[in-house]
Parts: C-alpha cells; structure tokens; sequence
C-alpha cells in the first residue's frame, strides 16, 4: 500500500483496475499530458498479478494513492477510492479510459469556478469501439428524463460532499450502481449542470459489454426503485419508439453521433 496524506486539492482523479498493464499506460499518459496540475490520482487495485503496480508506481505528475488489495468488484473499489480522494470533485478514470485532451481539467476547473454554485457537473464523451468512435453527448438532463437518459460515470465531475449526502454507490448492483448513484443525484436536489465539452474517450470494454442481459434486467430493477410499473413502461414504449425511429432516420441512436477518424487524437 502506498498512500500519501496532502492538503486538499481540487479534483481526485480516481481509477479502478486489475491486471491492466496493457490498457492502463495510456490512461496514465493523458493524466500525466493535463495542463492543469491541482489533483491527485487515487488508484484502487484489485491485487493485480502482472505488471500494473510498477506501471502506477512510475507515475510522478501529481500525488499518488495506490491500495492494492482484493475488492467485491467495481463499485466496492470505487467506494474506496472515494474515502481515499481528498479533492473537491471526484473524477472516475477507468484503467481502459483516458481524458479527451491535454485541457480537460483546466477547462473544467474555470467553467467551476464561474460557477461555484455546482455540485454535479457533466459533459460528453467519445465512446470508442470496435466499429469506429461514437460521441456520446448527454445534453440538458433533468430529474425527470434522467432515468431515461442515464449519464456514464466517465462524462461526469461530483463534488466528493455528494457521497456523503446521498451515500456511496449500491453495492447491491454489479453493473449499475453508477446509474442508481447517477438517479439518486438528480432526486436529491443537487445542482447539476451540462457543459458542452468532450471529456473523456471510454472502452466498451469489462463486464458491461459481456453481460448485457444481466446489465438490461439490472437496469429495470433499478428504475423500478423510483418510478411506477406501468409509469415505466409507458416512458419505456415512447423511449423505444423514438430510439428506433432515430435510428431508421439517422443511422444511429439519439445522444450518439459517429466521429470521423481525423478528428480523433
């Protein structure tokens, strides 16, 4: 265990991995590349066996935690990573991830400073596949559509408070404890806000990919939590319909828009 103790900061990059020696360079490269320097970097490891302590240990561009130690999945890992952060806002950075650009943390820190009143700030990001990237953009979420809509973990930036708030992430699910946390935000009241900015390429890598029934059936238990059956599955027709209708029209889903290669980096 390697665990540093520093003053606080304003953002806590925090990062889940195993076994990542292979994806996790990168990652770490498009931390190590931002402009803007007042964050740290929180890596919770699930005891890895390759190489990826040494790849993480390298690191020197801003102040370092790393746990290594066997986990009850993703989200229990998360979960530790955010009692270790000591940043304002937490950002989470899977080890397959990488930030969009060399300025994502400077431009986000100016847009929260304009805007000190923010508890929950989100942008769009590149999802990266196997059949080219996609820009996932969220645009204006309320609490009414959110249950709909959803907002990856990897587009947003919580003020780290809002998990003592509203709690931790709901171990209870496997693939969907961000998106209960997510909902549970918007329910809360905090102040979220949209800024039009590409944040991060994400993988359709892990489990998400693999299980997809189990992440669907997941899903519907969650939204049930919050909303009536037949209210749900009304909103779920609409939703459906103008999907495929979208997808008759345009070639893809509402929200998601392929990205020529040349404007990838």
């Amino acid at each position: 265990m390697r665990n540093h103790i520093f003053l606080k900061m304003k953002f806590s990059i925090i990062t889940v991995c195993w076994n990542s020696e292979n994806v996790l360079p990168k990652a770490m490269a498009s931390l190590s590349a931002q402009r803007y320097k007042d964050y740290e970097w929180v890596v919770i490891d699930g005891a890895s066996t390759d190489g990826t302590l040494g790849i993480v240990q390298s690191f020197s561009s801003a102040p370092l935690t790393l746990i290594s130690e066997a986990d009850e999945g993703i989200y229990d890992a998360m979960n530790k990573g955010v009692i270790k952060a000591r940043g304002d806002y937490i950002f989470f950075l899977n080890s397959d991830d990488a930030l969009y650009d060399e300025n994502v943390l400077e431009d986000i820190s100016f847009w929260l400073e304009q805007n000190p009143q923010t508890d929950f700030l989100y942008g769009s990001v590149v999802n990266t596949r196997t059949n080219g990237a996609w820009l996932r953009d969220f645009g204006h979420v309320t609490r009414y559509n959110i249950i709909e809509n959803g907002i990856c973990h990897q587009a947003i930036f919580a003020k780290r408070s809002l998990f003592t708030i509203i709690g931790a992430f709901d171990l209870r699910f496997r693939l969907n404890a961000d998106y209960d946390w997510i909902i549970r935000v918007f329910y809360s009241g905090a102040r979220c806000a949209y800024i039009n900015r590409r944040v991060a390429f994400f993988s359709d890598g892990g489990a998400h990919s693999v299980d997809k029934n189990y992440l669907a059936k997941e899903r519907e238990v969650v939204r049930l939590q919050y909303v009536g059956k037949s209210w749900l599955a009304l909103r779920l027709i609409r939703m459906r319909i103008f999907n495929r209708l979208h997808r008759i029209i345009y070639g893809y889903p509402p929200g998601v828009l392929k990205i020529i290669e040349e404007h990838l980096k």
